[in-house]
């Protein structure tokens, strides 16, 4: 940073989300090593937003201390490389291990010990950080290397038109942002979070209307994480996999989960037989094919939804004849997925529930706060609590969001339990969802839960909510009493403009 240009400067203030600084910076000739130089009283006169102020401080802070600890850590390379040349050398341990010569050997296993034969534990110490080094290298290396990738025509020409994908196409984007950040992991699927950031950063930079308002690296940071999170569950066919089962008891070559899932389509396929929508064997097909595709990793999208919409007439009489849920997500295992799920909703009613739901809380969630029924709710005080740690105005307006969701049934007078279980067990039987620590930026979980088992992971409140109105229309479940008031509500609000349009044609009929 200290050999920055005013122009390098700038570009790191835009990544930073601190692009109102950039004009100043320009004027005042703000380069690197002056970046590093500023005092309080110089970032004051500089910037005029105490908040900016604040980050800036932070971020210079942070670097001169990650500075000073990788010139700690080079000094115990070359301290360790004096006492370790085969370490610096390349040379690995099963190496010296198999070196023909025993002095050799001999001289490497005891080269910790001092004269009396103990452990010296300022070497260990040494040949840690030597590790701590060459992963914190690799990391920086594989950053300034990084671009996006080449995505598929289709997906260009939506980018072309510096539109908002749907959600379809959102999943496709992540999809391929998850297999390139694959690629330059060497196949790891453990990305850190400073990777999320430049994989994300990068993303907005090229196409900064992605950004929605400010709330864009939030959204895709977070879906990011939720696709490794996906791919990284137990692959039956993989061979690392296989042999892991094997090492720990399973019998070798064992795919437990493809039999268990054939075994139960099997004992669920004589119900199907009896439907009287099932018309022949391409009827058999389609949920066949629709289980297979749904354990595959990369899925064909467009093909399911096809093949949904083919099926729908046996989900319906399924559901309308109160077939047992478990078995209808034995044959529609798609319906776990939120976006199948909001499809199915959008089937059924014509509304795209997901985008009602984020306009309803972008609108009401102030006025939700506000009120004096819920100033002494935990979840509030909670609320309250974090939004003293953050300055960022995405994070404080996804937290305050978050936090109106989860008061709506104290707004309405309704029993909490029966809409969200924050950081407890759920006991509900119908649709309810389950939170853990949900201002916590890093840890927060969002899951819908029907008959105490859980259904879908999501990404955020929005999709929570939009998740817990359509599991209740798309599987025909009644509205317990004691929540029937926020569930009216929200669907008086997303049913809206359809029956304002509804009443505006019978008026034109009328007259």
């Amino acid at each position: 940073m200290e050999n920055w240009s005013v122009e390098q400067v700038c570009n790191w203030l835009k990544l930073r989300n601190l692009g109102e600084l950039v004009p100043k910076f320009r004027e005042e000739e703000v380069s690197g090593a002056a970046l590093l130089a500023l005092n309080d009283r110089m970032v004051q006169q500089l910037v005029k937003k105490i908040g900016h102020q604040a980050v800036l401080m932070d971020l210079i802070k942070k670097y001169q201390q990650q500075k000073s600890g990788l010139e700690s850590l080079t000094y115990c390379c070359e301290t360790a490389s004096q006492k370790f040349p085969e370490v610096i050398s390349g040379a690995t341990d099963r190496q010296m291990l198999n070196s023909s010569d025993p002095v050799e050997q001999k001289k490497y296993l005891c080269s910790a010990e001092n004269e009396k034969g103990l452990i010296d534990h300022r070497v260990l110490k040494q040949k840690k950080n030597l590790k701590l080094f060459f992963a914190r290298y690799k990391t920086l290396q594989w950053t300034s290397s990084y671009a996006l990738p080449d995505f598929p025509y289709d997906v260009k020409c939506i980018l072309a038109e510096k539109k908002c994908p749907d959600h379809s196409m959102r999943i496709r984007i992540i999809e391929f942002l998850q297999a390139d950040m694959t690629k330059y992991l060497e196949g790891s699927l453990y990305p850190n979070s400073q990777q999320y950031n430049i994989v994300v950063n990068a993303l907005l930079q090229a196409y900064p209307f992605l950004d929605e308002d400010g709330n864009g690296f939030l959204l895709w940071k977070r879906a990011l994480k939720d696709r490794f999170k996906y791919v990284r569950r137990p692959i039956e066919d993989d061979e690392q996999v296989l042999r892991n089962k094997y090492k720990f008891g399973h019998r070798r070559g064992q795919t437990r989960k493809s039999s268990f899932a054939e075994n139960k389509l099997d004992g669920v396929q004589g119900q199907v037989e009896k439907s009287a929508h099932l018309k022949g064997s391409t009827m058999d097909l389609h949920i066949k094919w629709l289980n297979q595709e749904y354990m595959k990793t990369q899925r064909n999208w467009e093909e399911v939804d096809n093949r949904m919409n083919v099926t729908i007439e046996i989900r319906r009489k399924m559901i309308s004849d109160k077939a047992p849920l478990k078995d209808i997500l034995r044959l529609f295992p798609f319906l776990r997925c939120p976006y199948q799920l909001f499809r199915e909703f959008q089937l059924l009613t014509h509304m795209d529930i997901y985008k009602k739901t984020v306009e309803i809380l972008e609108i009401y969630s102030e006025n939700i706060l506000s009120l004096y029924v819920v100033r002494n709710n935990p979840i509030n005080i909670m609320l309250q609590e974090n939004l003293k740690q953050h300055t960022e105005e995405d994070v404080l307006k996804y937290m305050k969001m978050t936090a109106a969701c989860l008061l709506l049934p104290e707004v309405f007078g309704d029993d909490s339990s029966l809409f969200a279980a924050v950081n407890e067990e759920v006991k509900a039987v119908t649709p309810v969802l389950e939170v853990k620590n949900p201002f916590n930026m890093n840890s927060c979980a969002f899951a819908l839960y029907v008959e105490r088992e859980e259904l879908a992971q999501l990404d955020d409140c929005t999709m929570a909510l939009a998740a817990l109105v359509a599991a209740f229309h798309v599987f025909n479940i009644p509205c317990p009493k004691r929540i029937h008031r926020t569930l009216n509500f929200l669907e008086s609000l997303v049913f809206e403009a359809t029956d304002a349009a509804h009443r505006t044609d019978t008026e034109g009929k009328g007259k």
